[in-house]
């Protein structure tokens, strides 16, 4: 050879062997390793290609030729230099090349896989012999598929860290621009179409090339022959596995490739299936899932439940356990606190792997328990949910290869295992989950006592996992022994401070009364008891006999053993007869059981029966036979013994919850009335009687103002009465409720209107079929003993529009059952006089609701009302006057009226003048009654022949007759007396309605002519045509003033029409000759006056009500008798009476004081005629505050005691009535006497009174802050009045409850302080505070308190004491604080008050140590909800800025400050040194302080003055005095108000020229200012 030749050989043969043998290949941690050289001959990128700068046609051209030197080496040629170069290349300039190429070069790398798992196939089923170099062939294999891993594992990535098309992307342009710029046009929206339909098409691709890359790269390690390509190369399989798994774990960086489920299911698999291959080393493995499975739960959403499902595929590895172990460790309070996606991540993995893996979390769970103690209540929410899971996973069929032990459950519970070996294996296969009694005790013990864990939502987790356990009927999760404890639990639980914790618990409750074990019904604690005490007796029999049958069978064989053969045929006669006996004598005691016992023995044999343990006969060889059989019996009356204790136990249990369940349906949290209202519908329907009071509260809960409330309480009225049910089954139903209500005398007038709303909510929520119901109800209204139930459900569908359409098509059927001679009117005067009151009360309620009336049934209207009113008209000729009659007169009435604005010609003439039907009647009453003559004409004198009035006119008693007396009967004067004063009532009200129709009338006349003006000026300009600008400028100005003169003629001619009527109902009903009322007022005065008359306590009654009547009609007869009501109602100690003083006893005492109900009814009376005339009765209401402060209870006098407190609620129902419908202004005499009331005795008394005050504080005008500062000062006052043991103490810690804004704490500091520096020189007697003004309606009192100066210190010490207390029940912030600071230190107010009062410097004092206590903050978790205080105490008032950071720096030097002048004045000495002489008494310290703050130049600007109290702009302007100032606080003594002048100190020392000297200084300091 030439040397030339020689020269190129050797590169040659190099070059030939290298292409002969396949460079080695290591994964490298990161692909940028690669790039490097590395020292061996291993596979590098060497070369890499431009593919940056190559175009489409160069990339498509190099991967034709890469697929086709892949499809000629069946994909080994990926371990090629140039092929690896290339697609490292390509993978390197991933986001950069073009998105068409992405799928071929997945597509090309699946392929390749695919080929090689097919090639190791093929290897493997070659024979040694006839394979040529197999090594060499596996191993170059192996490294082409470490390189197909390397490339799928780096597309993995790319494709998950590949941001996806925005399918809503370019849609909010145009955004803001108009209608047309947010809808676009029909182009643009169908660009946006195609650009959304483009992205989905975009993401599912995407989907698909994951799925597929993922799969085959799992394939790579467990798919075909690849196992056992790997086993023979440790090394290889580490890196390939790790590959795998890290192409699995890249599924967590999208959590949109998460809801994929192809994607997901793939990446599990590829992290699953390397730990489950078998014959490799997988420790290094199982340390890195680990790791990353608890980095992957630091990320976003998703991770907890990847990993629970990570867990699931490799439940048969040890990773489950070893993931558990290390997430302990995680579990520290530093890294949990400032990680609160962890938290929650770590609660959402734990529930989920307690869901899939319960055996794992079991065999686990003393390793997880401990967490119930770290200070993360997410993670111990966790914990508790999980043991839930583990209880009601109770035989849930285990994953595929997973198993649990029933021998290691028998070995948790101290027994032994088997000895056969068979049931040992038999119970290792078994593959459903099971848990040791021993163990599921000790889980339900720290389950519950989880319910009183410091976080609300731990406790609420606890209730909802016991809600769960309770409503599982596949299993018996929740053991039936525990029953009972988790009812007492939820019981207690109902009382928690978290209104969330409450809900769950009545959920708990209400749940464990529908799943309960314990039969069929639950009847209460009466009838359970007594059985279940019999039952109990029947089993303690049984007990004895069986073990007296035992001992007898020992001592027969003892005998036997003696003497065998002499006694055997004796020993069977005696046997025979002693079965003889006991069959006689088993019979004598069947015999003298009742059935009630003999019903308790059968019960207790069936379930003998039932559980196989009935003793067999057997004969004297069977004794082993009767032992087993005895035992039996034991075992089955003791599970029927626990049976029944634990029932007993839960029926007493519901029983003691209707108490905390009327409660909740009283709460002010509207969740807490609903889930009750449901708790109580299921102990209704279940029978329990615990529930029918709280079921009557429910039906009351349909007038609640809150939507959701309301539609509760109509729910619970559809499920108890109307679900399921037919028409006429619903018909029975309401019937049987009114019924039963009626019957038993339990329901008053609420329950009847409650039930009424309901049944009409039901019918316009449709819940009802009304047409449907009606015929049903007419039919009950034909049957006697239904008819007044049907008339009232009838009522209540007529408020319906389908209601009263069915009403009025059955209106001839009515007219036929309640006509004149119907068969459904009745045969007993009360009957027929309830029945016609109940039909009146229909027609009523139809004819409102009813828009348009057609002849025909305004016809049948007229026909039933003109029966009505002569029903009640031959009643009272016929002297048949029951209490039904008075009921049936005023419905008759007012069907009457509202009859008479019909109409319509069906309507007579008479008909639409009622006011003189009735009148005709009446006279035609009176002069049946004093036989005089019939007509309107009838002459006075004959009514004045019986009745006689002096010339004085109210001020003395009227007279009778003692000889007419005898000759009148009472019910009929008492039914003249009624008529008469409901009469002026009703013609008051239909002179009211005559102006309103006629006003409407007025106006619809004027709209009418402006309308036709209006018209006719438009005509005119189109005749005229269009004239000039100025010209008809004019004309527009001509036209105005003929409009307002036309508009003033209008209200003129209104007022003009107010004053007709005014003085028609003034003076022409009661004031004129003419009018028969006129001369009906002698009668009520004798009826409540007379001696004689009034022993008749209903005609006393009546003549009351009908003179209050007269004086709301009147202002006039108000005036002039207001004073005898008053005279007769609140008699006054030590005044003479209306009557005259000979007389006063025998007047005012007696029958009208002892008469409860007309006390009563006056005293609703006189709140109708405070409204009716405030400025009337006004001076007047200090007599009516004054039944509010109730005697003190006289011991052995109970019937006194409950009088007093009747008449005390009816006077408190009255003014909080008036108060809260803004009627009358809330005065504070009112409001202490109320404050009193909320610590009555008197349950409802109370119940009113804490009512009133939280309805006041939601009041936008803050009425309790405005008269606060007066009601505390006052409060001692009324002490021995209220009579209550409570304290003042008590009471104001009550209301200031209601003090809660940071503005209005700093605002009552300033006034108490005020107050507490008058009242301080008021103790010693010579500085007295200042009277404050009266209020109107406490004129008459002024003289009596301004005479009481004795006892002026002793009660200035009391005031102190109040507003002492009330400075530190109040929650102060930091601003609230300083402002204190500022009262005590800075400017000394409270020097005098504190230096001689310890209660203020204690109370002080309070204030600084409470302020100083670390207020209750958070639990420390991020972006989670908050944690609760500790379980069952109150939670803490305060506002954001201290939170738990404790108050800020000037706020703790300020409290330094208070702490040290308040110790210092409490020593005698002051802050800079100066003694303070504590014997010198208050007074000359009042003195000195005063010539301290002239020496110090004055008031300092800014402070508030030291005689008036600012208010706070809170009211709504116009109400307070004009002249404020501009400062805020200022002006009082300019233009001061009402409110002002009550805010006032209640007792001050008057000083000459003072307020003239303090407004001068407020006004200087405004003008300063």
């Amino acid at each position: 050879r030439s040397a030339r030749g020689s020269r190129c050989s050797l590169p040659l043969k190099e070059l030939l062997r290298k292409s002969a043998v396949m460079p080695e290949f290591t994964l490298p941690f990161k692909p940028e390793e690669l790039l490097a050289r590395p020292a061996d001959d291993r596979l590098w990128a060497s070369d890499l290609p431009p593919v940056d700068d190559w175009t489409t046609e160069q990339m498509n051209a190099a991967l034709d030729k890469l697929i086709g030197r892949l499809l000629s080496s069946q994909g080994k040629d990926l371990a090629n230099e140039k092929s690896f170069s290339l697609l490292f290349a390509i993978f390197q300039a991933w986001p950069r090349l073009e998105e068409s190429t992405h799928p071929r070069v997945v597509d090309l790398l699946a392929d390749a896989a695919r080929r090689l798992v097919a090639e190791a196939s093929k290897l493997r089923k070659l024979k040694p012999s006839k394979a040529e170099n197999p090594d060499k062939q596996s191993k170059e294999l192996r490294t082409a598929s470490k390189v197909a891993a390397f490339f799928l594992r780096w597309a993995a990535e790319r494709l998950f860290r590949q941001q996806s098309a925005d399918p809503t992307a370019g849609r909010g342009r145009g955004r803001g621009r108009g209608a047309a710029a947010k809808s676009g046009n029909a182009v643009q929206q169908a660009e946006q179409a195609a650009a959304a339909e483009e992205a989905k098409e975009s993401q599912k691709a995407m989907e698909r090339q994951r799925s597929v890359v993922l799969t085959e790269l799992s394939a790579l390690m467990n798919k075909g022959a690849m196992p056992w390509l790997w086993i023979s190369d440790a090394a290889s399989w580490q890196q390939t596995a790790q590959a795998v798994s890290d192409g699995g774990f890249y599924a967590l960086d999208s959590a949109e490739a998460l809801k994929h489920r192809e994607t997901k299911q793939a990446s599990l698999r590829c992290i699953a299936e390397p730990l489950l291959q078998e014959g490799q080393q997988h420790s290094n493995l199982l340390v890195a899932t680990v790791s990353k499975l608890i980095h992957g739960l630091r990320g976003g959403e998703g991770g907890a439940i990847f990993a629970a499902d990570c867990l699931l595929h490799a439940h048969a590895t040890p990773l489950p356990r070893l993931f558990l172990i290390e997430l302990t460790q995680h579990c520290n309070p530093q890294e949990l606190s400032s990680q609160g996606a962890f938290q929650r991540a770590l609660a959402s993995l734990l529930v989920a792997v307690a869901e899939r893996l319960p055996h794992v979390v079991l065999a686990n769970i003393s390793v997880l328990l401990p967490l119930l103690d770290v200070d993360c209540y997410p993670l111990r929410q966790a914990i508790v949910e999980s043991i839930g899971q583990l209880l009601s996973s109770e035989g849930r069929k285990l994953p595929s290869g997973a198993h649990c032990s029933r021998s290691l459950a028998q070995a948790e519970n101290g027994e032994e295992a088997e000895e056969n070996p068979v049931e040992q294996v038999a119970a290792v296969s078994d593959d459903t989950f099971t848990i040791a009694d021993a163990t599921k005790k000790d889980l339900m013990e720290t389950l519950m006592a989880r319910t009183l864990d410091k976080s609300v939502w731990v406790r609420y987790r606890v209730l909802q996992t016991l809600t769960s356990l309770a409503s599982n009927t596949r299993t018996a999760a929740l053991p039936k022994e525990q029953w009972p404890r988790v009812l007492e639990i939820a019981i207690r639980r109902m009382q928690d401070s978290a209104s969330m914790s409450r809900k769950a618990s009545m959920q708990l409750m209400r749940t464990l009364v529908e799943f309960h074990p314990y039969g069929p019904a639950l009847k209460g604690s009466g009838d359970e008891r007594v059985k279940a005490e019999k039952l109990m007796k029947e089993i303690g029999d049984r007990f004895e006999k069986l073990k007296a049958e035992e001992i007898a069978e020992l001592e027969g064989q003892a005998e036997q053993k003696d003497a065998k053969a002499d006694e055997e045929n004796e020993g069977a006669e005696e046997a025979e007869e002693g079965a003889e006996t006991q069959q006689q004598n088993k019979r004598r005691r069947i015999g003298k059981k009742t059935l009630t016992d003999l019903s308790i023995v059968q019960e207790v044999d069936r379930d003998l029966d039932a559980s196989g343990a009935v003793e067999a006969e057997v004969d004297e060889e069977g004794a082993s036979a009767r032992h087993e059989a005895r035992e039996k019996q034991r075992e089955a009356l003791k599970r029927m013994q626990d049976c029944y204790a634990h029932r007993l136990h839960f029926v007493e249990l519901l029983d003691s919850a209707g108490s905390r369940l009327r409660s909740l349906l009283a709460s002010r949290t509207s969740t807490d009335v609903t889930e009750a209202i449901s708790v109580v519908v299921e102990l209704r329907l279940r029978g329990v009687p615990a529930a029918a009071c709280a079921f009557q509260q429910v039906l009351g809960l349909v007038w609640s103002r809150h939507g959701p409330i309301k539609d509760a309480a109509v729910d619970a009225f559809y499920r108890m009465y109307l679900e399921g049910r037919d028409d006429a089954s619903a018909a029975a139903a309401i019937l049987e409720l009114y019924g039963e209500g009626c019957s038993n005398g339990n329901w008053t007038h609420t329950h009847l209107a409650s039930v009424q709303e309901l049944v009409q909510e039901a019918a316009e929520k449709k819940l009802v079929s009304p047409r449907a119901i009606v015929p049903e109800l007419l039919s009950g209204v034909a049957n006697t003993s239904s008819c007044p139930a049907a008339l009232r459900a009838l009522t209540a569908l007529a408020a319906s529009s389908e209601g009263s359409a069915g009403l009025v098509a059955a209106m001839p059927k009515l007219v036929e059952l309640m006509g004149s001679g119907g068969p459904a009117v009745g045969a007993a005067p009360e009957d027929r006089l309830e029945r016609t009151r109940l039909l009146c009360q229909l027609l009523m309620r139809l004819q409102n609701n009813c828009k348009s009336l057609s002849e025909e049934t305004c016809a049948n209207l007229v026909g039933l009302s003109q029966h009505a009113t002569l029903t009640v008209v031959e009643h009272f000729v016929r002297c048949e006057i029951p209490a039904q009659w008075f009921g049936a007169a005023q419905a008759a009435m007012d069907f009457s009226f509202e009859l008479a604005s019909v109409g319509l010609a069906a309507v007579d003439s008479s008909h639409r003048s009622p006011d003189k039907v009735w009148e005709r009647i009446l006279n035609s009453m009176l002069c049946s009654l004093l036989g005089g003559k019939s007509g309107s004409s009838a002459p006075a004198s004959d009514s004045q022949a019986l009745v006689a009035l002096p010339a004085g006119g109210a001020s003395e008693p009227a007279q009778l007759q003692g000889a007419a007396v005898q000759q009148l009967c009472a019910p009929q004067l008492g039914c003249v007396a009624f008529v008469a004063g409901h009469l002026s009532l009703k013609m008051l009200i239909f002179l009211e309605g005559m102006q309103s129709a006629l006003k409407k009338h007025r106006l619809a006349e004027e709209e009418k002519k402006m309308a036709e003006q209006r018209e006719k000026k438009k005509e005119d300009k189109k005749k005229v045509g269009k004239s000039k600008k100025g010209k008809g400028t004019g004309d527009d100005e001509d036209e105005a003033p003929e409009d307002s003169n036309a508009s003033m003629g209008g209200v003129g001619q209104e007022e003009r029409e107010a004053e007709a009527f005014a003085e028609i109902a003034e003076t022409g009903l009661l004031y004129s000759s003419s009018r028969l009322l006129d001369r009906v007022k002698p009668l009520l005065f004798a009826c409540l006056l007379d001696k004689k008359l009034r022993q008749n306590a209903v005609l006393r009654r009546l003549g009351a009500i009908g003179l209050c009547k007269f004086m709301a009609v009147s202002k006039r007869f108000c005036q002039e008798n207001l004073k005898l009501l008053f005279s007769v109602l609140f008699p006054k100690a030590g005044q003479p009476s209306a009557f005259g003083a000979a007389d006063a006893e025998d007047a005012c005492g007696g029958d009208v004081l002892e008469d409860l109900t007309l006390r009563q009814a006056l005293l609703v009376a006189v709140g109708d005629l405070l409204f009716r005339h405030p400025n009337v009765v006004e001076p007047w209401t200090g007599r009516l505050y004054a039944t509010l402060s109730g005697p003190v209870k006289t011991e052995g006098d109970s019937v006194t005691d409950n009088a007093a407190s009747d008449l005390r609620l009816t006077s408190l129902l009255v003014l909080t009535h008036l108060v809260l419908n803004d009627m009358i202004k809330p005065r504070p005499a009112f409001l202490i006497r109320a404050l009193w009331l909320t610590a009555c005795a008197h349950e409802p008394t109370s119940k009113v009174a804490r009512i009133l005050f939280q309805e006041l504080s939601k009041r936008t005008t803050n009425v309790v802050y405005n008269l606060l500062p007066e009601i505390i000062a006052r409060l001692p006052e009324y002490e021995q009045e209220a009579g209550e043991t409570d304290g003042a103490k008590g009471r104001v810690q009550y209301i200031m409850q209601f003090v809660e804004k940071e503005k209005h704490i700093e605002g009552l500091i300033e006034k108490f302080s005020l107050r507490l520096e008058q009242c301080a020189g008021a103790a010693s007697g010579v500085a007295a505070p200042q009277q404050a003004a009266p209020t109107q309606g406490e004129h008459e009192d002024t003289a009596a308190d301004a005479a009481e100066d004795a006892g002026a210190p002793a009660e200035a010490r009391d005031t102190i004491s109040c507003l002492a207390h009330a400075l530190g029940a109040m929650n102060y912030t930091d601003r609230c604080i300083l402002r204190l600071h500022d009262v005590v230190v800075v400017r000394k107010a409270l020097k005098v008050s504190i230096a001689y009062n310890p209660v203020v410097g204690d109370c002080l004092m309070s204030i600084v140590e409470k302020a100083r206590k670390p207020r209750p903050g958070k639990e420390k978790t991020a972006d989670g909800p908050p944690a609760d205080l500790e379980a069952g105490a109150a939670p803490a008032d305060g506002n954001a800025e201290g939170g738990a950071k404790g108050s800020s720096g000037a706020a703790a030097a300020a409290l330094d400050a208070l702490e040290q002048t308040i110790t210092a004045l409490t020593k005698g000495k002051d802050t800079s040194g100066e003694q303070v002489d504590v014997h010198v008494g208050p007074a000359l310290a009042v003195r000195q302080a005063v010539g301290d703050k002239k020496r110090l130049g004055g008031k300092r600007k800014g402070a508030p003055d030291a005689n008036a109290e600012e208010d706070e702009a809170d009211e709504k302007p116009g109400r307070s005095g004009g002249g404020r100032g501009r400062g805020k606080g200022r002006g009082r003594g300019r233009g001061s108000s009402t409110a002002d002048k009550e805010n006032a100190p209640a007792k001050a020392a008057p000083v000459a020229g003072g307020a003239l000297k303090r407004r001068k200084a407020v006004a200087d300091d405004d003008d300063e200012e």
